[in-house]
């Protein structure tokens, strides 16, 4: 195995930070195009019945069953790394946010996620820097989820 130099290393981590925020910022916005799909045509009445955790969920379980089937393809190792950070990080949003009144069970629901990642990425025997972009997802959704006054 060839050993890498800082600067690759480097560019890497740039790179799965620039393009995970990337990724993720795409993410949100078609959880919001659906989310406003869903309030306007089905609950245009009264928006306040707009199922949120449901299509949360839905569309978490959805990016992760597409990156599941990009991990059997030849996409560049990068690529599929900086691609995880999106579903990783939208699946532990809705685990925090659906136990958003039991603190302690969103922290335990997110350290599964992220314990069942970890160990997928293991028995795969994957490079380092998916560990990475888990580490980034854990940052991302920690930042979005966290309770505010």
């Amino acid at each position: 195995m060839k050993k890498e130099n800082v600067l690759s290393i480097l560019l890497k981590m740039a790179a799965i930070g620039a393009g995970g925020i990337f990724v993720l910022a795409a993410t949100y916005m078609g959880y919001f195009a659906i989310y406003m799909f869903v309030e306007t045509v089905f609950f245009s009445d009264n928006i306040g019945n707009t199922p949120a955790e449901a299509i949360r969920i839905s569309y978490s379980l959805f990016l992760l069953f597409m990156y599941f089937a990009l991990l059997r393809t030849d996409a560049p190792q990068l690529l599929k790394a900086i691609l995880i950070v999106a579903p990783l990080t939208m699946l532990m949003v809705a685990a925090i946010l659906g136990l958003y009144l039991k603190p302690l069970l969103s922290i335990l629901a997110a350290s599964a996620i992220v314990g069942i990642f970890i160990f997928l990425m293991r028995r795969s025997r994957k490079p380092w820097i998916y560990y990475f972009a888990i580490a980034i997802s854990v940052l991302f959704s920690m930042a979005y989820a966290w309770p505010r006054e």
